[in-house]
């Protein structure tokens, strides 16, 4: 099985370094300077488990022909349209789409621009980040990632899923080939919205937010609204996932940030649209109190509008 991989990122980069590990036939698209910078020291990872390097092979969008069997989407919501550019020489005879954005509104784009046959369903929680000599490490020991089979996937697919999993099974990463994919799509959307929500709202970890007074409640309001929009979706929250959600989002003295924070604080843009933007209108279409999702989605567009007048200068 033939796969690509968009980007050479932290997302990306860990997980198809990963797959190279166990022998895949894996090729990146990457910009050419990155291509560069790749041939000349190869893909770095400095993991949980130790720091490996891999030799890789990489194609430019300029280059890029109906070769592959799988593309694995590991792109920033805010890219998905240059992505679906990209890629969509590699879309097709059999070819499917994985995507790992976080989220759900991407599904349907994608479905929209390839066929809804040709779109797969997946997630990932890894803490990753490229370094300033373009490695990639690893910032925890977490590296999980689910797939599976949309209702609208075409059939073939699951055999391509299967030798997936049982590539990453090979390599020390926590793989799943999920029953239900759409569940656990939206049981992250609710964790990650009302972590990303709060954090942003506040500029400040979970820990800082739970000593203040009304903190507490007003991050398990965020959330009991956010998990209304994925039961009216058809996909509440299980009792266990609840239950870890809630436990991370109401831990006295956590550091815990949103990574959308991190990328407020670096001056760079947000998934901010696809996430709490996207959470808000569904949350407000069911007449529910949104608690930190609308002044965090003001707070958010009014940073972009800023960004964007700044960098106009």
């Amino acid at each position: 099985m033939k796969i690509l991989v968009l980007g050479a990122g932290a997302i990306g980069g860990y997980f198809g370094a990963r797959l190279l590990q166990a022998r895949g036939d894996v090729t990146f698209l990457v910009r050419e300077r990155r291509a560069a910078l790749l041939r000349e020291r190869g893909l770095v990872v400095h993991a949980a488990d130790g720091r490996f390097k891999q030799d890789v092979q990489t194609v430019l969008a300029s280059q890029l022909d109906a070769q592959f069997d799988l593309v694995l989407l590991a792109c920033k919501a805010y890219d998905l349209e240059d992505a679906i550019a990209s890629i969509r020489p590699a879309l097709r005879g059999d070819a499917h789409v994985l995507p790992l954005l976080n989220g759900v509104a991407h599904i349907a784009r994608l479905q929209e621009a390839f066929g809804a046959e040709r779109v797969l369903g997946g997630s990932c929680h890894i803490p990753a980040t490229i370094t300033e000599e373009g490695e990639i490490a690893q910032l925890a020991p977490l590296h999980r990632i689910v797939f599976g089979l949309l209702p609208e996937s075409g059939a073939a697919a699951k055999d391509k899923l299967q030798r997936l999993l049982a590539l990453f099974r090979a390599t020390p990463v926590d793989a799943t080939l999920s029953e239900d994919i759409w569940q656990d799509l939206w049981e992250k959307f609710v964790g990650l919205t009302t972590l990303a929500a709060s954090t942003c709202l506040m500029r400040s970890a979970v820990g800082d937010i739970l000593a203040s007074d009304e903190g507490a409640a007003y991050v398990q309001q965020t959330f009991d609204a956010c998990a209304r929009a994925a039961e009216a979706a058809g996909h509440p929250p299980r009792a266990e996932a609840r239950t870890g959600f809630e436990q991370l989002l109401q831990q006295r003295g956590s550091t815990l940030t949103a990574s959308m924070l991190r990328d407020i604080e670096a001056g760079a843009p947000t998934e901010g649209a696809h996430i709490v933007g996207d959470m808000l209108r569904r949350v407000q279409a069911l007449g529910v109190e949104p608690g930190a999702l609308r002044p965090a989605w003001m707070h958010l567009q009014s940073y972009e509008h800023r960004r964007q007048r700044d960098r106009s200068r």
